[in-house]
């Protein structure tokens, strides 16, 4: 007998309409076939503030659900209705709930009287009441302030059934990660009798003990009883940790991102996954591919003369067949895998300065946001200097049709006055320091990790390093104060992306490298990693996965090491083709494809609540 499929869905997650994370572009990737699915009966809930506004176009609600948002606005609650642009413009409501959280409300608390309090404390007595959750010690600002938005969130899903808006029966109502645990146990306290799914995408407790240095993965397939909760109170995370675990317990449907996660939720969680929900990608197709590739040019040579403006006061070097690596991700040092990948790249920097043919470079890119004061006022002056030049090169006969292989081979190119005038303004170019910076922008704190480790490692740029290396340390954007291009068209200028991460539940980052064409490094601690290992049919496809699991950082970054070496020796053709290669393995996560298991989760829901119901 085939289950009942919902007619309705509501998707809760902090990251929709709000870009913060990596969740954010799971839900968006996947906001167009949900909204071809359910249409009108699509509908997302989101975090309102200001990055909102990027990413939706509010508008003013009508009939019912205005008179919800009036309803709400007395208690503290802000509700903003609109279309998420980049989410298929799918419906979304924003909810804004710290003004509720600062009232002062009186409640009879068991065992401690009336109490006058902030109803922050109020809501937190509640899932202390109802669910066991223990927030007493918990003084972390995102714990109180997810509780308070998603008990708002809560509030508002309540009164959105009980007008009638939606059918309980055949709706699922979607929560991503325990921010949106609150919201969940608050339709569970008040017996909604809903069909909810609750998607792990990295457990607290999970994420934090790997940031310690602790494998818990191999943990996770060693033990045979959850964790205790002490590890939690020891690790000061046991509000969130408890909020996560009553979330999954009580859902209908549990789901998680990958394998990797299912295994560890066992542990962490205590319940096993119904479904493993795997993050998929909008894949276009092979011209589609080649198109994005080819606009990726523009960026190549942005990127180039960026580097440019980086070294040219302090030596001379070819930019033109230099190989381009980055790594990217929250500035997790260990978790993320930065250590391996500057002990990899210190490793082949000191191979290739033994040799003979020192010519091509490898430019390596740290892309890891972290507290800065501003771009550095060298590199700004430099490349705006350099930009200009080279808008003058572009249109002089003698050098617009020539491969540009630096400034000063291009100006060697011209006689008579011209030259002498592009030589003069070359004279500007300053110096800020003995060597090249590997920060490009000023930190506003000292002693960072990742510049330590890269000069422990032997890369501080000097001039006999074949291995250059920068790190900019803030989010790539247009109106970043330095490069000014996104995210996406930076690594599409690029040759390999490399994730040796130590945790990680899926991934997206290798995927986002290799559908713009980019080599993708993984390891097999990601759950991206495992899934794609199963797939991988031949030797050097263009996805290449690191052997982690059970080894030392010293091995994982030799292995490393030596496939950045076989790279960089790949002839430029074979280049192309395992970066093309690694595009089309993409077609094994496309959303089409993997959908089916959300899905399946929300038929089970379905099922599961209306069984309960009879």
């Amino acid at each position: 007998m085939a289950r009942p499929e919902p007619s309705a869905l509501i998707e809760v997650s902090s990251e929709a309409g709000r870009k913060i994370g990596g969740i954010y572009t799971v839900i968006r990737s996947k906001a167009a076939l949900l909204h071809k699915k359910f249409g009108e009966n699509y509908l997302l809930i989101g975090f309102l503030d200001d990055r909102c506004n990027e990413d939706v176009k509010f508008e003013e609600p009508a009939g019912k659900l205005k008179e919800i948002f009036d309803e709400l606005a007395k208690e503290g609650i802000t509700c903003k209705y609109g279309k998420w642009l980049y989410g298929d413009n799918s419906n979304i409501i924003c909810v804004d709930a710290r003004q509720a959280g600062e009232r002062i409300v009186e409640y009879l608390a068991e065992g401690r009287g009336v109490q006058h309090d902030k109803q922050a404390n109020y809501f937190k007595y509640l899932l202390w009441k109802h669910f066991g959750i223990d927030s007493l010690m918990e003084k972390s600002w995102d714990f109180t302030e997810n509780v308070v938005w998603g008990m708002g969130v809560g509030m508002l899903i309540e009164r959105l059934f009980a007008a009638g808006l939606f059918d309980k029966k055949a709706t699922v109502l979607q929560f991503h990660e325990w921010i949106s645990g609150a919201a969940l146990l608050y339709c569970k306290m008040k017996g909604l009798g809903l069909a909810t799914v609750f998607t792990t995408h990295a457990t607290v407790l999970g994420r934090t003990l790997a940031a310690a240095g602790i494998d818990v993965y191999s943990e996770a397939a060693r033990a045979n009883a959850p964790i205790s909760l002490n590890v939690a109170y020891n690790n000061r995370c046991e509000g969130k940790h408890q909020l996560e675990a009553a979330a999954a317990k009580e859902c209908t449907v549990f789901t998680t991102v990958s394998e990797t996660v299912a295994e560890e939720v066992k542990y962490i969680l205590g319940r096993r996954a119904d479904v493993i929900t795997v993050n998929g990608i909008e894949f276009g197709n092979s011209k589609e591919g080649r198109r994005a590739h080819d606009l990726s040019r523009y960026a190549r040579g942005e990127l180039q003369q960026f580097m440019e403006a980086c070294f040219i006061s302090y030596y001379q070097m070819r930019y033109d067949n230099a190989l381009f690596v980055y790594i990217s991700g929250r500035y997790e040092f260990t978790n993320k895998g930065f250590d391996i990948f500057i002990n990899a790249l210190g490793r082949l920097n000191a191979r290739l300065k033994k040799q003979k043919d020192q010519e091509r470079k490898i430019f390596a890119f740290i892309f890891a946001p972290s507290s800065v004061r501003g771009p550095k006022i060298s590199v700004i002056k430099n490349y705006l200097l350099l930009d200009k030049i080279n808008e003058i090169l572009k249109e002089l006969p003698e050098t617009k049709d020539k491969p540009y292989v630096n400034m000063q081979t291009a100006i060697s190119l011209l006689k008579g006055e011209v030259r002498v005038d592009l030589e003069n303004m070359a004279k500007g170019f300053i110096k800020d320091g003995d060597r090249p910076h590997i920060n490009c922008y000023d930190l506003s704190y000292q002693n960072d990790a990742i510049i330590n480790a890269c000069v422990a490692a032997g890369l501080n740029n000097e001039k006999s390093n074949v291995v250059k290396v920068i790190f900019y340390p803030t989010y790539m954007k247009p109106n970043d104060g330095l490069m000014n291009l996104n995210y996406y068209d930076v690594i599409a200028a690029m040759d390999v992306g490399v994730f040796p991460s130590r945790y990680e539940p899926f991934g997206y980052t290798p995927v986002e490298a290799a559908v713009k064409m980019d080599i993708a490094i993984t390891s097999d601690m990601t759950g991206f990693g495992r899934f794609i290992m199963k797939k991988i049919k031949k030797k050097n496809c263009g996805i290449k996965v690191i052997k982690m699991a059970g080894r030392t950082s010293d091995q994982a970054a030799e292995e490393l090491s030596r496939e950045l070496e076989r790279i960089y020796r790949l002839p430029p053709k074979k280049l192309e083709k395992e970066k093309e290669s690694a595009y089309k393995m993409m077609k094994h996560i496309e959303w089409k494809k993997v959908i089916a298991n959300y899905y399946r989760a929300y038929s089970m829901a379905i099922e599961k609540s209306l069984k309960v119901e009879k």
